[in-house]
C-alpha cells in the first residue's frame, strides 16, 4: 500500500502542472471526437455554450490569476460534456471501494452506491454534523452540498477521512484498510477532475482536495506524510488561482477560499515562505464581497505581512539585529492592537480547577463562545511566539558583536518585554486545549469522537514544546496530551509530533543564518521553525 500511495501522490502533484498542456486537451478532443455524429439541438446548445465561454473569458481576463495557457481552453458544450464525463466514468473503481457517507446530504446523479450500513449512517452523521472538527467555517459543507452534486471524487475524499478517524479513534484497523482504499480511489478521481476544464473548477474539486490534505493528518505516521499534506495544501492553493474570480460569485466558494487560504497561512509559517502573491491579490478581490471590519479578517491581514517579514528575514533580505527585531516589535504591536478589543465572540472565560491534570494544564483552562475563535486565537499566539524566538535570538547574537547595535540595558528591556509576551502566549495555547480536546476523556464513543476536533491544536502545541522557553514540565505535558490527542482523537500526526519531543528528535531544523556586511558578522535570522532537516527519516518507535 505505501508504494502504491506514493505512485498516486506523484500523479496528483505533476496533474495541475499538466493541466494546460497535451493531455486535457487529447481528453476534451477524444470526447469531442465522439460527438461529431450529433443533431441539430448539439449545435444550438454548442452555441449558448461559447456565448457562455466569451462571459467568463471576459470575467478571467481581468483576474491577477489568470494563466496564459487558459486561452487554449475551449470547455465542451453540454453534450460534449456528457461523452467527457462518460470518458471520466472509466476511471472509476468497483462500487464496493466508493465512499457513501454524504448520500443522505447531496442530490445523486444517475450512479447508484453500495447499500447503506450502520457504518455509512455512523459515517454520514460523523462527517456531516461534525464538519467543524476539520472545516473553521462549519457551515461550508452544508453550502457546498446544497448546489453540488454527487461527485466521486468529493464522496471518495470524504470517506476516507471519516473512516480513517473512526479506525484510530476506535481501534478498528479493517476500517483503516478501507479508508486506504477509498483514500486511492479519492486520488484517482481527483486526477481525473484535474484533467477535466469542467471539472477542475468546480467547488467539490477544491473541496476534494482539501479533505485528501485532512487524510494525511488522520493518517500520517512519518515525515513523508508531513509533506504530503503540504503537497495537498500547494495543490489547492494552484486550484484557487485556476478559479479566479467566479469563485467569489457563491457562499460556498467565499468560505473555501478562507479555508485555503488559512491552510495557506499554515503552510507558509511551517516552511518560512512568503505568502503567494496571487493568493493575496485574489484576497483583496474577495474584500468587496467580505466584511474586511471582522478581527478575523484583520488577524489574516497582519499574518499575510508576517509570513513575508520572516521569509524576507530567512532570504537575508533583511538584515541587521536592529532592522529585524524592529521588524519584529512592529507587527506584534500590530498584532496586541487587533485583540486588545474584540467583539464577543472573541472573548474567553478562565475556569480554574484541580481535576484532570493530564488534559487541564497548571489548574486553568479558557471556555470560548466559538471554536474558531480560539483557532484564530492561536494563529496569532504562535506568530507572536516565532517574533519572540527572533527577537532574542538576534539580540544574543547582537550582544557578541563586535559594534552591537543596542545597548545592554536596550537589550535586556526588549528581551524581557519578548520573554513576557512569549509566556503569556505559552499559557494561553495551554490553556486552549480542553476546548479542542475536552470529550476524549468521556466513555460515549458519540462523544469520544469529537477529539477529532484536537487537529486545530496540534502545531501551536507542538511550537509550545519546543519553544526556546519551555520547561521540561511543559514538553513532556506537551508530549502526552499530544499522544492523547492521537490516540483518543483518531489523528495519528498529532501521536507524531508527540513522539518528535519526547525523543528530541525534532525533524525541523533552527539554524541562524550568517551574513558578513563591512566585514562583521551580522545575523540575518533563523530558518523555519518547521522546515524539514535532510536527517534519515524519523519513525515512531514500534
Amino acid at each position: 500500500m505505501p508504494s502504491m500511495q506514493r505512485q498516486e501522490d506523484t500523479s496528483y502533484r505533476d496533474q495541475l502542472d499538466l493541466i494546460f498542456r497535451d493531455q486535457s486537451e487529447a481528453v476534451i478532443g477524444k470526447a469531442k471526437g465522439k460527438g461529431k455524429a450529433t443533431t441539430k439541438a448539439k449545435a444550438n446548445s454548442n452555441s449558448k455554450a461559447k456565448a457562455k465561454q466569451k462571459q467568463k473569458q471576459g470575467l478571467s481576463s481581468n483576474s491577477p490569476s489568470s494563466i496564459s495557457s487558459s486561452d487554449k481552453w475551449n470547455p465542451p458544450a453540454d453534450d460534449d460534456e456528457e461523452y467527457l464525463k462518460k470518458e471520466l466514468a472509466e476511471l472509476v473503481l468497483e462500487p464496493t471501494l466508493r465512499g457513501g457517507f454524504v448520500q443522505e446530504m447531496v442530490p445523486f446523479g444517475s450512479f447508484s452506491l453500495p447499500p447503506k450500513t450502520s457504518l455509512e449512517y455512523s459515517a454520514q452523521a460523523f462527517f456531516y454534523s461534525k464538519s467543524s472538527l476539520w472545516l473553521r467555517n462549519f457551515e461550508l459543507l452544508g453550502a457546498l452540498c446544497s448546489q453540488t452534486s454527487a461527485d466521486e471524487h468529493l464522496l471518495a475524499s470524504m470517506s476516507a477521512v471519516g473512516l480513517a478517524t473512526l479506525s484510530n479513534t476506535l481501534h478498528t484497523p479493517e476500517l483503516l484498510t478501507r479508508s486506504r482504499k477509498d483514500y486511492v480511489t479519492a486520488l484517482r478521481l481527483t486526477n481525473a477532475a484535474l484533467r477535466s476544464p469542467t471539472e477542475v473548477t468546480k467547488d467539490s474539486t477544491l473541496f476534494s482536495v482539501m479533505i485528501l490534505s485532512i487524510y494525511e493528518t488522520v493518517t500520517g505516521t512519518n515525515k513523508r506524510s508531513l509533506s504530503a499534506w503540504t503537497e495537498h495544501v500547494n495543490g489547492a492553493t494552484a486550484l484557487v488561482k485556476l478559479r479566479g474570480l467566479e469563485q467569489f460569485e457563491t457562499g460556498a466558494g467565499q468560505r473555501m477560499f478562507l479555508q485555503v487560504l488559512g491552510y495557506i497561512m499554515l503552510s507558509c509559517i511551517q516552511r518560512t515562505i512568503p505568502m503567494p502573491a496571487h493568493m493575496i491579490e485574489l484576497r483583496n478581490i474577495a474584500a468587496k464581497h467580505m466584511d474586511t471590519r471582522q478581527t478575523a479578517w484583520r488577524t489574516a491581514g497582519i499574518i499575510i505581512d508576517f509570513t513575508i517579514f520572516r521569509a524576507g528575514i530567512r532570504d537575508c533580505r533583511i538584515v541587521g539585529p536592529r532592522n529585524v527585531v524592529n521588524g519584529c516589535l512592529e507587527i506584534d504591536k500590530r498584532f496586541a492592537e487587533v485583540f486588545s478589543r474584540v467583539p464577543k465572540e472573541f472573548r474567553y472565560e478562565t475556569v480554574y480547577t484541580d481535576e484532570n491534570p493530564d488534559l487541564v494544564w497548571n489548574g486553568m483552562y479558557h471556555v470560548y463562545s466559538e471554536h474558531w475563535s480560539a483557532q484564530i486565537w492561536n494563529g496569532t499566539r504562535t506568530c507572536r511566539i516565532l517574533l519572540g524566538e527572533t527577537i532574542r535570538d538576534q539580540l544574543i547574537a547582537d550582544a557578541k558583536s563586535l559594534v552591537p547595535s543596542f545597548s545592554p540595558e536596550e537589550s535586556e528591556a526588549i528581551k524581557r518585554d519578548s520573554m513576557v509576551v512569549s509566556m503569556q502566549c505559552q499559557r494561553d495555547i495551554l490553556a486552549s486545549v480542553p476546548q479542542h480536546t475536552s470529550a476524549q476523556d468521556s466513555a460515549d464513543p458519540a462523544l469520544m469522537l469529537t477529539g477529532a476536533r484536537g487537529n486545530f491544536i496540534l502545531w501551536p502545541l507542538y511550537l509550545v514544546g519546543v519553544m526556546d522557553l519551555s520547561s521540561n514540565e511543559v514538553r513532556a505535558w506537551v508530549s502526552q496530551r499530544l499522544c492523547g490527542i492521537g490516540d483518543e482523537g483518531g489523528i495519528n500526526q498529532a501521536r507524531l509530533l508527540g513522539e518528535f519531543i519526547a525523543n528530541r528528535n525534532n525533524p525541523f531544523q533552527w539554524e541562524a543564518n550568517q551574513v558578513f556586511k563591512d566585514g562583521f558578522l551580522e545575523m540575518a535570522g533563523n530558518q523555519a521553525r518547521f522546515e524539514e532537516s535532510d536527517e534519515e527519516e524519523i519513525r515512531l518507535n514500534g
